[in-house]
């Protein structure tokens, strides 16, 4: 995820979000440092993250909770970077807004 280089406009193409947009989700998912709980660093693979991120991509087969993902990733980032605090307090308070985002299950 992190090498490819054209997954930003292409994301952005297929669900009509701008590139802007795209290109801040994935610097927080992909390149980011966060405080974690165990310490600082970024963000461990997660392969249900990485599935969605292949479905943007493709455009296709793009399930409603993908788009949930890039939801509550924009608003943890802002979250995060306004208050300058650490991705627990961000994450948090991203589900209290509403913005949640659940994997999908059995619908591969």
């Amino acid at each position: 995820m992190r090498a490819n280089n054209n997954d930003i406009e292409k994301i952005a193409a297929n669900i009509g979000l701008p590139k802007w947009k795209i290109a801040r989700i994935k610097d927080h998912l992909f390149y980011k440092s966060h405080k974690k709980d165990n310490g600082v660093g970024r963000f461990d693979a997660d392969p249900d993250m990485a599935d969605a991120w292949e479905r943007l991509i493709e455009g296709k087969n793009i399930k409603s909770n993908d788009i949930d993902l890039l939801n509550h990733e924009f608003f943890e980032s802002r979250f995060e970077g306004i208050f300058k605090t650490n991705y627990r307090t961000a994450h948090d308070k991203t589900i209290e807004s509403g913005r949640v985002w659940f994997p999908p299950k059995g619908e591969e």
